[in-house]
C-alpha cells in the first residue's frame, strides 16, 4: 500500500478460491478489525514499522512500535477495498451463509 503512491488497492476474493474453510475466518478478520492475526513474523512486523516510520513521524502520529503499527493499520483500511465474489448457486454459499 504504501509502494502505490496514495492510490487504493482491491483484493478480489472468489468462492472458487476457497481451498481452506479457514481463509474466510481471515477475510472476516479483516472486514472487522483490519488485520489478519499473525500474518507478519516478529521480524517483518519491524519491517513493517520501520518502513512506516518515516510516513507516521509526518502525518503527527506517536513514534511508538504500537503507534507507527496502529498507523499502518489505518493506511491499509483507508486503502485496502475488499470485493467479495461468491456465487449464489449450489449448496456451498447456503452453507457458508449459516456458519
Amino acid at each position: 500500500v504504501a509502494k502505490s503512491a496514495g492510490k487504493g488497492l482491491l483484493f478480489l476474493f472468489s468462492d472458487t478460491q476457497i481451498v481452506k474453510e479457514s481463509f474466510l475466518e481471515d477475510i472476516n478478520n479483516v472486514l472487522n478489525t483490519g488485520e489478519v492475526p499473525n500474518l507478519f513474523a516478529p521480524d517483518e512486523a519491524e519491517q513493517v514499522v520501520s518502513a512506516m516510520r518515516a510516513a507516521a513521524k509526518a502525518a503527527d502520529k506517536p513514534e511508538t512500535r504500537d503507534g507507527i503499527w496502529q498507523f499502518f493499520v489505518q493506511v491499509i483500511r483507508e486503502s485496502l477495498h475488499i470485493v467479495l465474489a461468491f456465487s449464489p448457486v449450489g449448496e456451498g454459499f447456503r452453507a457458508r451463509c449459516r456458519q
